[in-house]
């Protein structure tokens, strides 16, 4: 496990990435989707060994994507390939 991934506590829950952020004083929680990780970091397949690898390699723009998601009212704040699109 990478630097980022240790910091953030990051964890493979089924075809998601797990990972805590500290956000304005206040831990919380959010997962990046298997099919992000795959079309935009580089994850070869759904293995967990895989879309960790794919998890640390994006970590400055899966940070910067998360920190700058809004809160949900309860709950994960779930990234998917929505959120790491850019516009052509």
């Amino acid at each position: 496990m990478g630097e980022f991934s240790k910091a953030c506590k990051a964890h493979v829950e089924g075809d998601d990435v797990v990972f805590v952020l500290e956000t304005g004083g206040k831990a919380r929680e959010f997962e990046v989707s298997g099919d992000a990780l795959r079309r935009f970091f580089g994850a070869r397949d759904g293995s967990g060994a895989e879309l960790m690898r794919a998890f640390e390699q994006g970590g400055d723009a899966i940070r910067a994507t998360a920190l700058g998601a809004g809160t949900p009212a309860q709950g994960r704040t779930a990234l998917g390939s929505g959120d790491f699109d850019t516009p052509s």
